[in-house]
């Protein structure tokens, strides 16, 4: 009787994760909001040096300007620094 009340429990607890698993991946594909962060995942953030935002270096707008490598959070950025060059 008591190997009939564990295996029922097991069956219930495999059924319940099959459910639970079923409704994650149903969610994942139909909810285009859910965003996955990057820095979740243990990425580099870098500072944009125009508006000191910190964003993961995959997402980033780079530039290479006098040998020298910079990463802008946007274009909107990187030509401000342009134009704050050009002002120098």
């Amino acid at each position: 009787m008591f190997i009939r009340v564990i295996l029922f429990a097991i069956l219930i607890f495999l059924i319940y994760r099959v459910i639970k698993s079923m409704k994650q991946s149903r969610l994942g594909k139909s909810d285009p909001s859910r965003v996955i962060h990057p820095h979740a995942s243990g990425e580099d953030l870098i500072e944009d040096p125009v508006c000191l935002r910190h964003i993961p270096v995959s997402q980033a707008y780079i530039k290479e300007i006098a040998g020298k490598t910079y990463y802008f959070c946007g274009k909107e950025c990187f030509e401000k620094f342009m134009l704050s060059k050009k002002d120098n």
